[in-house]
């Protein structure tokens, strides 16, 4: 059977070079066909969406963004999956001499969540946020990652990119899956610098050591609807870092650290952060351990990289702006090199808010599309009377609606659903629904007040997908695109 090495950390060397530690990974998984399609249901077109995409001319901008929860993906060499949560992504620390980096040749999944438990790839961020906040079951209308949300908006732009997505309405929240052909399906043909530079300019920091991954949950009104949203993060600015203004942030020297101040982080990071919590008995194949710490949105950054010679013809940061506007990331870094060297000078860190805000308000109509086509799929969803139904784009201008198969599964384990529902419930009670169940109230001197079913998660303190493949939360295609003739040597075009 054959077996693949995937890079999970580097060690700096005194001599200033890297050294690539590896370790072994599970089987490599072939290429798998695509699940059959079920019964289709109904097509949507782009322009069946302008009618009601007027209704939404006036809430088509995200708004009201929060930090709802975090989680770190863990390296561990048992048979089970661990998150730390709250997670922290790695710290952006440059060199003050670039070394020249080796291109990547790893092995890279598509989606890191359902590689990692491919049962409920969405099941540890509900977790996470249920611990951070047990009335987010209440509020959310819609919980999706930053691909499936990516992909819509790309379909009502009328951009040509397929995609399959589940939909499983769970109480009042609709959730959106995004659907690879394969759990652990691998990007093919990983060329350039996206992954070993990454490896290379940032630190996980102590309390995080060990991690392979950050995920973040974000929560924001848009379209008339709460969303929260999962994407992965590719690192964070140190508050230090940034005392000049974020667009003339100059790489700096990575930290050097004393024999004291590394002794007194080890032992803060064994006394603190890897204690195992309770775990929810929902899943029990993801061990859950207590972070230390969490990171700020304004101090999270997108990375990626590119050809030198692309540096004065090309607007990359526009092609990012879409992607950025979903997951609200503030930072960019765009760093170019040549031959896989990253002069100082061409490692480019903007605040890229005003841009954002700029690509919102110069496409308001597709935003309003996106909106509209948000609250049609809650319509459709809701009025089967499973809940659940498959979306697929296999042609330009056409979004198909199909039953969805048994082979799917189900969104959440019986358990986690079990609870993000009996918290939902307390939403269309409180509204004026139904009554509130009775197993969950206990009665006061005062008000009735919901039984402590949250007690377990908040004594935790919990707190929470980025684009690789286009739209791919993993950072799949981060890499820059020469050619075979050049030998991927930084000075082609692209």
């Amino acid at each position: 059977m054959s077996q693949y090495w995937t890079h999970k950390s580097r060690t700096y060397r005194q001599t200033g070079g890297y050294k690539r530690v590896f370790r072994k990974s599970e089987d490599d998984v072939p290429a798998m066909p695509s699940p059959p399609f079920g019964k289709l249901i109904q097509k949507i077109k782009t322009s069946d969406l302008e009618q009601d995409a007027k209704d939404f001319a006036d809430s088509s901008k995200i708004g009201d963004v929060k930090l709802v929860s975090s989680y770190n993906w863990l390296d561990n060499s048992g048979p089970n999956s661990s998150i730390l949560i709250p997670g922290k992504p790695p710290r952006w620390t440059p060199h003050t001499s670039p070394p020249v980096l080796s291109e990547d040749d790893g092995k890279y999944f598509r989606d890191k969540n359902a590689a990692r438990f491919p049962k409920h790839p969405m099941e540890p961020a509900v977790v996470a946020c249920i611990e951070a906040d047990p009335k987010i079951p209440e509020t959310t209308d819609i919980a999706a990652c930053g691909s499936t949300i990516g992909n819509l908006l790309r379909f009502v732009r009328g951009q040509d990119k397929t995609f399959r997505m589940l939909v499983e309405k769970v109480n009042n929240t609709v959730f959106l899956i995004r659907r690879e052909n394969s759990p652990r399906e691998l990007i093919p043909d990983v060329r350039g610098y996206g992954h070993s530079f990454p490896e290379a300019y940032t630190t996980w920091d102590y309390d995080v050591t060990g991690s392979a991954s950050h995920q973040r949950i974000i929560g924001y009104k848009f379209g008339g609807l709460d969303l929260v949203v999962r994407f992965e993060a590719d690192g964070y600015l140190a508050p230090d870092d940034k005392s000049s203004p974020q667009s003339s942030i100059k790489p700096g020297k990575r930290e050097e650290r004393s024999v004291e101040g590394l002794i007194d982080d080890l032992i803060n990071t064994v006394s603190e952060s890897n204690i195992t919590v309770p775990l929810p008995k929902s899943i029990s194949a993801v061990q859950v351990k207590r972070g230390t710490s969490s990171v700020d949105q304004k101090n999270i950054f997108d990375l990626k990289t590119r050809g030198i010679r692309s540096k004065t013809i090309k607007d990359h940061l526009a092609q990012e702006l879409p992607r950025l506007w979903v997951s609200r990331i503030p930072n960019f870094i765009l760093a170019f090199h040549t031959r896989g060297e990253f002069k100082n000078e061409d490692i480019q860190i903007k605040d890229v808010r005003q841009d954002v805000d700029k690509w919102e308000n110069d496409h308001a109509i597709d935003l309003e599309r996106l909106a509209a086509l948000l609250h049609h799929i809650i319509d459709i969803v809701s009025s089967i009377p499973a809940g659940k139904m498959e979306i697929s784009h296999q042609s330009t201008g056409t979004l198909e609606v199909r039953e969805q198969l048994p082979d799917a599964g189900d969104v959440l384990s019986s358990e986690v659903r079990e609870r993000w529902e009996s918290l939902s419930k307390f939403r269309k009670c409180l509204m004026g629904g139904g009554d509130i169940p009775d197993e969950k109230v206990k009665s006061s001197g005062e008000k009735s007040v919901i039984d402590d079913e949250n007690e377990e998660n908040h004594d935790d303190n919990d707190d929470e997908d980025h684009g690789g493949i286009e739209w791919d939360e993993n950072a799949g295609d981060d890499f820059t695109a020469c050619s075979d003739r050049c030998g991927y040597c930084g000075e082609c075009s692209y």
